[in-house]
């Protein structure tokens, strides 16, 4: 369970999030194969439809060999999170790392492969989508499980259509969360925001996108954020003072700075928090420091798309029942959550919100449950991973079918 220092090094100078992130997503990586292993048998088991006769029976089998197709942001966690199912359930594995980030997640690799029988786990690595199609379209593929934008997800699906390969995609989100008009705007409120919409600056699935506000309360609460954000210090992920990386491409950086300037222009206000190290301030890095937009169009691109970065917009409200209205306006639907001091209100308005999770007064990671299902709708992908569903997606159905011996 130790992380070896070199490893959390390697990983925090090519990915860029801080060091103490690095640390933390090795870290948790054993404990998904122990809660998924834990509740494998159950899954699995075969089912009697007459017990105790032994037939008609379903019995759940591996598909073969499983193609993982894996992220950037989160690449460690994906992995394990992948993995795990699809060995527990009896699968062997491609797993085709992200270009931008191959280094210590092949080095992560090798630990694993070495504790499995040889050609289990295996890894391919490079640039481009060649490596990808070749990996999803290979008559040795039974089954592929992706985590990428809708773009890749789509550029997958289609050519694993080829040789109708089965395909899990959990994509992109655009996730809304809801503030209630009873609930106090407090620090506590805006720690749990931040950590929910800036982790990884932004770039994670699951953060909060859109932050739906009564529209009296819509300062308040963005002075609460910014206040919070002000706290940020911003640059190297391996220097120990660094709370927030810089994002990981030029490319993501750039598109997020495009839709703050075509919101600004059309009369949001946008303001930051949190401060540059000085010596990061000339070094040319993808920095951006945490952004807080109000006033902002409701067909705004910032909002009407995900931004994958550390920017939220603050949209106001007149009444819940518009707040829901409004974040279910969206093709995406991967989380959600609601945040209220009433019991009630947090039960009727989660019921209401279109997504694969949704969570009252918690979102993101801290709101997500391994032995829960995680997925989304719509645009945000088929299928689902973790949890017993996760585990059966790696398997197909077969049923057995027994008739008395012909006269």
């Amino acid at each position: 369970h130790a992380v070896d220092a070199d490893l959390a090094t390697l990983y925090t100078r090519e990915h860029g999030k801080v060091r103490a992130e690095a640390e933390f997503e090795f870290l948790t990586a054993p404990v998904l194969p122990q809660i998924l292993g834990g509740m494998a048998d159950a899954a699995l088991a075969p089912v009697l439809i007459e017990p105790p006769a032994a037939y008609p029976r379903l019995q759940r089998e591996p598909y073969g060999v499983a193609a993982l197709v894996l992220p950037f942001n989160w690449p460690i966690a994906v992995t394990m999170m992948k993995l795990s199912s699809a060995l527990v359930t009896g699968n062997t594995v491609v797993a085709k790392v992200p270009p931008s980030v191959p280094l210590a997640l092949l080095d992560f690799g090798a630990v694993l492969a070495a504790g499995l029988p040889p050609g289990v786990l295996n890894f391919v690595a490079g640039p481009g989508a060649d490596i990808s199609r070749a990996l999803v379209t290979h008559p040795g593929i039974d089954v592929i499980s992706l985590t990428g934008g809708v773009a890749t997800g789509k550029a997958v699906m289609a050519a694993a259509a080829e040789r109708l390969t089965p395909v899990l995609l959990e994509l992109g989100g655009n996730d809304a969360a809801i503030i209630t008009p009873d609930l106090p705007i407090t620090d506590a409120l805006a720690d749990q925001l931040f950590a929910a919409t800036y982790t990884t600056a932004g770039q994670v699935c699951m953060a909060v996108k859109r932050l739906y506000c009564p529209r009296d309360r819509v300062g308040e609460l963005a002075d609460a954020l910014l206040a919070r954000c002000e706290r940020e210090v911003i640059g190297d992920g391996l220097a120990p003072e660094t709370t927030l990386g810089p994002m990981h491409t030029a490319a993501g950086r750039d598109r997020l700075a495009s839709l703050l300037t075509s919101a600004a222009v059309s009369g949001a206000t946008v303001r930051t928090g949190g401060h540059l190290r000085e010596e990061d301030a000339s070094s040319e890095g993808y920095f951006v420091l945490p952004t807080v937009v109000t006033d902002v169009p409701v067909d705004a691109g910032l909002v009407t798309e995900e931004q994958f970065g550390p920017a939220l917009p603050i949209i106001s409200y007149d009444g819940v029942a518009e707040a829901v209205a409004a974040a279910n306006a969206t093709d995406f639907g991967l989380t959600a959550s609601v945040w209220t001091s009433d019991s009630e209100l947090g039960d009727r308005v989660a019921s209401q919100l279109v997504a694969g999770t949704v969570s009252i007064n918690a979102h993101g990671m801290a709101a997500q449950d391994p032995r829960l299902p995680f997925g989304g709708v719509g645009v945000s992908g088929i299928g689902r991973e973790l949890g017993p569903d996760g585990l059966l997606a790696f398997t197909q159905p077969r049923s057995f079918i027994r008739r008395p011996t012909p006269a």
